[in-house]
């Protein structure tokens, strides 16, 4: 999966309000694999995709923290916090 989109989350876990960062951002029409790198140093693979110029839907699969604390799989809303669409926070999750 070495194209798919890179996203650094600065915690364990998402919730709202955490702050994420993205490189380079999926095609505004479909979807992406992303790879999701965790601050404690877990990951999980998702697909993401725009849902407006400043809003990204996450699909988190399951996956565990580094302290093998299970996180389920969720879905995401992310808003873009910064002109540069780099930096983002996630705004509530969807499912």
């Amino acid at each position: 999966m070495s194209d798919s989109i890179q996203i650094q989350v600065a915690d364990s876990h998402l919730y709202p309000g955490c702050a994420v960062s993205i490189a380079h951002l999926p095609e505004p029409t479909r979807g992406a694999a992303a790879r999701v790198e965790f601050a404690d140093g877990s990951g999980a693979h998702a697909t993401c995709h725009r849902r407006t110029f400043d809003e990204i839907e996450l699909a988190v699969d399951g996956y565990a923290t580094q302290k093998r604390h299970p996180i389920d799989a969720r879905h995401w809303l992310l808003l873009a916090v910064d002109a540069t669409h780099h930096s983002w926070r996630v705004k509530r999750r969807l499912t």
